[in-house]
């Protein structure tokens, strides 16, 4: 072989080998090719732009900035043509977002239809040097290299958002400025500003004041989850004056963000009510929400009301140049409307068959107003129910169904569910999280999203503008909190937005965590959950467990112990086979980087190993989105975590019945089963549980029973009933459902849930 040839050969290998590289860009551009080397700036390259273009400028000098705060480099900003440079170029062919990023050994050359694809071109380029770009101080040893390649890159989605609830808990301006400046880092073109609730109205009205004066300030907060009926006996207050909302308007601008304010409306307005009580049905008097969860007390549409919001409308579309305005139109109880004499009057003069097309009519109201001010309205998907305002774009929370049907109907949609999109979730196990919501919404599981439904048309998709992440705050007290809840898992939301479909986890979890460096430079109180050590358990045999650990982390060791004691860098090392268990064991494992350290948060979980582990069940039920995960769910030795309701399995106002065949006549001294109470979400105890006992699988003798009581608290029990010692080859676990949930309860008039987890049999 000659050594010209070997030299081709060696220079094809590397350069394909470099071309399997994946960037550290989030999100991930459209179109990517890698070179060989960098382009190295220094204290000779210029930064040239369009002449005029004063948004361009404006982008220029920022980066300008960023290099002499991080490497004592002053790069000049000119008009004219250089050898060495970084280019801005304008090009008409591309659409207003995209851009077309070349960096060669001589030179970086962006291309941009519009000053937003400079600025997006801007925020990739920042992702492409060392983590240290990020930094507060000057570091004049930091090489600013940037690796050979060529990026074109356009988003998907026309709307990219995040939504930030300051209702719950007033957050202050230095933070949402800071909110911004992240979501412009990864291209987030929207923001949701939820501005008023029961529990705080937070922008200043000048027609009305009282707004602000009481409707700001609340008594004082739920201590611990609502259900616990604690309060911590401190004011909580706070409001933006007009000037601030202008200026984190303008704030926005300049990232190229547009602020859509949400004023609630007819529901979560008991903030207003105590400030104007004339605003209500009944009069009051009412008081700022000091609790979590839906209100009854909501706006009665009378013209005093419409009135008052016409004007506070008004004054916030002077502040806002937002096409589009939010007025919720979700959890609207309609117990008051159903009492007031008014409101039935109204219902007959206008012909409106029920209360929610009382509230359609309520929406279809505002609607009218917002439109003839040329503006738009969105609204939670609550707003289909009663009939749509023709005008209206829909947001779809409650799941992707609300989206999908809005779609259909040839409606605007911007879908943000609950099941991938609510980032007050947990996102790791609850036992090692801080205090949330509920849920469980791990990183993997967000991006896991594809907003295209597959039973919708290609011209129903279009009418599917794009995602948004939604951050309700009613366990995010502090900007810290608030930080670690958002990311990682708006990169997530991020990339679904504005790349192409498609997706690679182990490539993003990659990007992720390359990102952590960039997110602690920025001040970011990041969660990282994406190392936890998550537990899969599958059937070993006959009353036997297999526990399956896996982490993110490529480059770590798991060590574990299973008698209880805490894991040290001596512990056992964990085994791709798993760990098979044939007895009742407390699992504790941990995460031990290449020198031995732990760092993660640690696994601790008790699993039960009986007669039940691993066999299958018969579950007399109709269909429910609460399976469990699998069809061992009840059998698979993990118990049900009571802020994580994805590992329960749930009936919807049917009693339970399951069948459970042990294999063969077997005697059996006990049975049990646990049960979920969690009435904030609509979840209750069982009236009454019995198990029978059978050996043909027809006929069944009880030999007990037992009754359970709901209350308002968040709790988990457990059922055991004494078998004395009797034999069958099936058991049968019955147990009567709650029923209607009680007058006093918020969804009156709606059917509990039952939730049930794990069976034990001794």
């Amino acid at each position: 072989m000659s050594r010209k040839f070997t030299f081709l050969l060696f220079s094809f290998i590397s350069f394909f080998t470099s071309a399997q590289k994946t960037l550290p860009i989030i999100p991930k551009p459209e179109k990517v090719t890698i070179g060989e080397g960098f382009y190295e700036l220094n204290a000779k390259t210029k930064i040239v732009i369009p002449a005029g273009d004063a948004e361009a400028t404006a982008i220029a000098e920022n980066m300008r900035l960023r290099f002499l705060i991080t490497s004592g480099k002053n790069l000049e900003i000119t008009n004219s043509e250089n050898s060495n440079a970084i280019v801005f170029k304008k090009d008409e062919s591309l659409a207003k977002e995209a851009y077309n990023l070349k960096i060669t050994k001589g030179n970086v050359e962006i291309k941009a239809a519009s000053d937003q694809g400079f600025f997006y071109a801007y925020q990739t380029l920042l992702q492409l040097f060392d983590s240290k770009i990020y930094s507060s101080s000057a570091e004049n040893s930091l090489k600013l290299d940037l690796p050979i390649c060529e990026i074109s890159d356009s988003p998907r989605f026309a709307y990219r958002g995040l939504m930030l609830d300051v209702g719950r808990h007033y957050l202050p301006v230095s933070f949402i400025k800071k909110y911004l400046d992240l979501m412009a880092m990864y291209k987030f073109n929207t923001f949701q500003w939820h501005l008023t609730e029961d529990q705080g109205w937070r922008i200043e009205i000048k027609k009305y004041p009282k707004l602000t004066e009481i409707g700001s300030t609340r008594k004082e907060t739920p201590l611990g989850h609502n259900s616990e009926n604690r309060g911590d006996g401190k004011p909580h207050s706070g409001f933006y004056t007009q000037d601030e909302v202008k200026e984190i308007v303008a704030y926005a601008a300049s990232k190229y963000i547009n602020v859509i304010p949400e004023i609630e409306m007819p529901g979560h307005a008991l903030a207003a009510l105590a400030s104007y009580p004339e605003l209500g049905c009944t009069g009051g008097p009412y008081e700022v929400k000091t609790r979590w969860g839906v209100e009854k007390q909501v706006f009665c549409p009378s013209e005093k009301t419409f009135t008052f919001l016409e004007d506070v409308l008004t004054e916030v579309m002077d502040l806002f140049p937002s096409e589009y305005l939010h007025i919720g139109g979700d959890e609207c109880p309609k117990d008051t409307w159903k009492a007031s004499a008014f409101c039935q009057d109204l219902m007959k003069k206008e012909g409106l068959k029920d209360e929610h097309e009382l509230q359609s009519y309520f929406i279809k109201r505002i609607d009218q107003f917002v439109t003839s001010k040329g503006r738009r309205i969105i609204g939670w998907d609550e707003i289909l129910e009663g009939g749509l305002s023709p005008n209206a774009t829909v947001m779809s929370w409650r799941g992707v169904q609300g989206g999908i049907e809005a779609a259909k109907l040839n409606h605007d949609v911007i879908m943000t569910p609950n099941t991938y999109y609510y980032i007050d979730y947990y996102q790791g196990d609850p036992a090692n999280e801080p205090l949330a919501i509920g849920g469980y919404l791990p990183l993997e599981k967000v991006y896991s999203y594809e907003p295209l439904a597959e039973d919708i048309t290609e011209d129903q998709k279009k009418h599917i503008l794009g995602v948004q992440g939604n951050l309700w705050t009613e366990y995010v007290a502090t900007p810290e909190k608030a930080e670690y809840m958002t990311f990682p898992r708006a990169l997530a939301i991020a990339e679904t937005g504005w790349s192409a479909p498609g997706k690679n986890e182990a490539d993003f979890m990659d990007r992720v965590k390359r990102h952590f460096s960039k997110l602690k430079l920025l001040g970011v109180n990041y969660s990282e959950s994406i190392y936890n050590i998550k537990l899969e358990v599958k059937p070993g045999g006959t009353g036997q467990l297999k526990a399956l650990l896996t982490n993110e982390d490529q480059g770590s060791k798991i060590r574990y112990t299973l008698d209880g004691t805490q894991v040290n860098a001596q512990s056992l090392i964990y085994k791709s086979e798993g760990i098979t268990l044939s007895s009742n064991t407390q699992l504790n494992a941990a995460l031990f980087n290449e020198k031995n350290e732990q760092y993660g948060k640690p696994l601790s979980d008790f699993l039960m190993v009986n007669k039940a582990t691993g066999l299958e069940y018969k579950l007399k039920s109709s269909k429910s989105r609460y399976t469990g995960g699998s069809k061992f769910a009840l059998t698979d030795g993990k118990t049900g975590n009571a802020d994580n309701l994805n590992t329960w399995v749930g009936v919807n106002g049917e009693d339970l019945e399951l069948v459970l065949d042990l294999g063969k006549s077997t005697k059996l001294t006990s049975a049990g089963i646990g049960f979920l109470n969690a009435p904030d979400s609509w979840i209750m105890f069982p009236k009454m549980v019995s198990i029978s006992l059978s050996e043909d699988g027809k006929t069944f003798v009880s030999p007990g029973g037992a009754v359970m009581k709901s209350d308002n608290a968040k709790k988990v029990e457990r059922i055991n009933i004494n078998l004395n010692g009797q034999n069958a080859r099936y058991l049968k676990i019955t147990a009567e459902n709650y029923g209607m949930l009680p007058e006093d309860h918020p969804g009156k008039g709606n059917k509990a849930w039952l939730f049930v987890d794990e069976i034990e049999v001794k």
